[in-house]
């Protein structure tokens, strides 16, 4: 219990430092810096976002590492969010945080919204950040997220939240199509 509690005040202090030096490694894309604690939870997280029809995508993109093909994915899931939603923000650049347990994706939201919620994943705005659980994670979640980010960089201002909920529900839906 006390190791839990621990576990979500140190994540939590990565709030309010906005700094990537509580995680241990960073890994940069086109338009992602990720962010992450350790080398098996980067493998995991490539392993949990399976592309799977859509590794089309990946055709003209060269993977030589893991590293690579992280970047790759991840880039090509940006560009698809932006083609579905028919939104190209000019400077898209954010940070993904990956954490371990939804518990920890929990506890970063209740220190920043003070509210309780199940989440696998969300958007902070503010922070241009996308926090999400390496352990449960898939790519209609990322996606979904994702598209908040381009919401948000496309419109440059606070769009009312139910509008930014349907059309990330959109590309989740429509993902794959």
């Amino acid at each position: 219990m006390y190791g839990k509690v621990l576990k979500v005040i140190l994540i939590s202090m990565f709030i309010f430092t906005s700094s990537s030096s509580v995680f241990g490694y960073e890994l940069k894309t086109r338009y992602i810096t990720i962010i992450y604690n350790n080398e098996d939870q980067l493998r995991r997280f490539n392993k949990e976002i399976s592309l799977g029809s859509l590794s089309y995508l990946l055709r003209s993109k060269k993977s030589i590492t893991a590293d690579d093909e992280i970047k790759n994915k991840l880039d090509v899931i940006v560009e698809r969010v932006e083609s579905i939603l028919e939104m190209y923000p000019k400077e898209v650049k954010f940070t993904i945080a990956l954490l371990s347990t939804d518990d920890e994706v929990q506890g970063i939201f209740r220190s920043k919204y003070g509210k309780n919620v199940d989440y696998i994943a969300f958007y902070s705005p503010r922070d241009k950040t996308i926090f999400v659980s390496v352990k449960d994670i898939e790519l209609e979640v990322l996606a979904h997220e994702i598209a908040h980010v381009v919401i948000d960089f496309y419109y440059g201002t606070s769009t009312p939240t139910k509008i930014h909920e349907v059309l990330a529900q959109y590309v989740e839906t429509h993902l794959r199509d």
